[in-house]
Formats: C-alpha cells, structure tokens, sequence
C-alpha cells in the first residue's frame, strides 16, 4: 500500500477476514485514500478515537467480527458527538437479515455484499461522494 499522505482521506476497514482485509485496503488504496486496516470492530474504534487518522470520511467494517462486531461498532459511531455523521458501510453476506434489519435502525449508511468486489466497493464509495471523481481501474 502507498504511504500515507496528508492531503487524502482515510477511510477505516474493520474486517477479521486476512483475505477481505487485504482486497479492500488495495481497492481503496487504489481509488485515491489512505487506509486504516483493522482487525477487528474494537481496533477500528481505538482507531477512530486514537487521534492519529484526522481526516477519516468514512467506515466500511464486517458485520460478524470477534471482540467487536460492526453493528456495536456502528451503535459506538452513532453514539458519539464527533462521529455520529461519519458514513458506515457494513460487509456482510446476504444470509445476515437479522443483522441488516439492526444496522438500518442504526442509520447504517449501506452494505457490500459478499464477495468484496472493486465494482462493490466503486458503487458503494460513488453513493456516499457523489462528488468526488474515481478512477476506472482494472484490478
């Protein structure tokens, strides 16, 4: 992954899956921001809150993940002042209905279903920055 540079976002991963983890870090790195990798719903709070990642746009974490899991993390996100705006994209897998219906009352900001594909992410990313302008890029 490129070195982190000042002047782009960051956006926070929180995903137990080595092999998820690594396929968004790349994407995302690729599409123009810096990346926060973590292991787990717990680190990507500590991230959140550690002061060292100021210009975090957005969150995309898992939904079922050990120490803690994405819709506790998104229930922390909401609930904290300087956060709560912070767009939350949840990974899951179709089967996880339950869950889905608990992060829509959380005001979860979408999903990418499983398998993590770059059109997945792409789509995601242009729905929350209508704005900004992403590459076209073969992965």
């Amino acid at each position: 992954m490129s070195e982190v540079n000042p002047d782009k976002d960051t956006i926070v991963i929180a995903e137990d899956s080595p092999p998820n983890r690594k396929i968004l870090a790349h994407l995302l790195d690729k599409l123009g921001f810096n990346v926060v990798v973590c292991e787990n719903g717990q680190e990507a709070w500590t991230a959140l809150n550690d002061g060292k990642h100021p210009r975090v746009v957005a969150v995309i974490s898992d939904i079922m993940m050990p120490m803690m899991d994405g819709i506790h993390l998104l229930r922390n996100i909401r609930g904290q002042e300087n956060l709560a705006h912070l767009p939350v994209v949840l990974v899951t897998a179709v089967s996880d209905k339950e869950s889905i219906a608990h992060a829509k009352h959380l005001d979860v900001n979408g999903y990418i279903l499983k398998p993590v594909t770059f059109q997945g992410v792409t789509s995601k990313l242009q729905q929350l920055f209508p704005t900004r302008v992403f590459p076209k890029l073969a992965v």
